[in-house]
């Protein structure tokens, strides 16, 4: 017997089939993630954790709390990159925080506590 379901997306298909929709998805998701895997990146990421002294800027700012988790520090962008894939690069739309601030604050367009990112400081003389 074949027992049909309604995907979320609201196309019918069989129970035990998945939905050509999360293929979609899939890839979209794939597509967005490989910036994250370029050398640009990698290199802005690392500027921006040390820009921010190592540190998580949330658990610093709104607890008074010194979080340097190592490899448990993300750099979170303020502006969505689903949004505004155009400021994923862009070092005013970054942050650091630690895993746990990054998941509690998602995909939210401002953050919950007062941050003003220092600049960069030039390793160059003129």
């Amino acid at each position: 017997m074949n027992v049909n379901t309604i995907c979320s997306c609201g196309k019918l298909k069989r129970a035990n089939e998945r939905c050509s929709c999360k293929n979609v998805r899939s890839k979209k998701d794939k597509d967005r993630n490989t910036v994250l895997t370029t050398r640009r990146w990698r290199k802005l990421r690392l500027n921006i954790i040390k820009r921010d002294n190592y540190h998580c800027q949330r658990c610093f700012i709104k607890y008074g709390v010194i979080n340097s988790e190592g490899n448990q520090l993300q750099v979170h962008h303020i502006k969505p990159r689903i949004k505004y894939p155009e400021l994923v690069f862009e070092e005013t739309n970054c942050v650091t925080l630690c895993k746990r601030c990054n998941l509690e604050l998602g995909t939210k367009e401002h953050l919950d506590f007062d941050y003003e990112p220092q600049p960069f400081e030039s390793n160059y003389v003129l």
